[in-house]
């Protein structure tokens, strides 16, 4: 998780640079000159933007060389070392540039129609919808919705659009159901509950074909509880009792706990 983290800060610097125009060699440059030193060089820029280190005593001087306000960056920073900031981000803004970066490896999670991939973009697709759900816990839904669409949009088409391994098709397809599940919370917290069902069912789709049983438990009893919620009690009843059966006896112990639970959610 702390090069997970690493990584995360360093997309995000890297967006805060391209944001303010500069190139690795110009933001060194830049550093160096607000330093009166000339320690720092592209290389090194390179390092922190990969994540492989995390600029500490740097802080105040990118703060000025990127015009953003200090206790931001160190507020990332401190997410990087793997302290908790959740509560800490001031605006949505600042929370969703920071938990759902641009990505130079990912980028919209579009891609040109047959390229493979493999299990890189697969595991960095699993930390985007990671970063969907770090963002969700401290962002409204109202505020979050739209790019959580989108995130989501861009994740299927990157699997519809890609040629791929089984293994890294089943790995692209739970990743999607993830982010459909938590778009699916933002839609329901937000009051667009056609848009949460529509998730929701995605998400099921893609976790039955990835063969994930307890996601797909997951995302029915989400569904189930989403149908209870809007007058639709026994829709729920039904639709948890379903993904019950279907999971059969023969299923994992903790996939068969997990949809019966559902059925008593719902």
């Amino acid at each position: 998780m702390g090069d997970a983290k690493r990584k995360r800060f360093g997309a995000y610097l890297a967006r805060l640079r391209r944001d303010a125009g500069k190139s690795q060699r110009q933001l060194a440059e830049t550093l160096c000159r607000i330093s009166g030193t000339a320690s720092v060089t592209r290389h090194e820029i390179s390092r922190w933007e990969r994540g492989e280190r995390v600029p500490d005593v740097w802080l105040p001087a990118l703060a000025t060389a990127l015009g953003v306000p200090l206790d931001t960056l160190e507020r990332a920073a401190a997410h990087a070392r793997g302290e908790d900031i959740g509560t800490e981000l001031r605006s949505p803004a600042e929370a969703l540039a920071y938990f759902l970066p641009d990505s130079v490896d990912l980028g919209p999670l579009a891609s040109s129609a047959g390229r493979r991939v493999g299990a890189t973009t697969a595991a960095a697709l699993a930390d985007r919808a990671h970063g969907l759900r770090l963002a969700d816990d401290v962002i409204a839904g109202g505020d979050l919705l739209a790019p959580a669409l989108r995130e989501l949009d861009g994740a299927v088409r990157l699997y519809r659009e890609t040629a791929h391994s089984e293994e890294t098709g089943r790995s692209l397809l739970s990743s999607i159901g993830e982010m459909a599940q938590i778009t699916g919370w933002i839609a329901s917290d937000a009051g667009e509950h056609d848009q949460a069902a529509r998730a929701y069912r995605l998400g099921v789709s893609a976790a039955r074909e990835a063969g994930d049983l307890a996601l797909v438990g997951n995302l029915a009893g989400s569904l189930a509880y989403q149908l209870s919620n809007t007058d639709h009690e026994d829709d729920g009843v039904s639709l948890a009792r379903a993904a019950l059966d279907e999971a059969g006896p023969d299923a994992p112990a903790k996939a068969r706990a997990l949809y019966l639970d559902r059925v008593a959610w719902a």
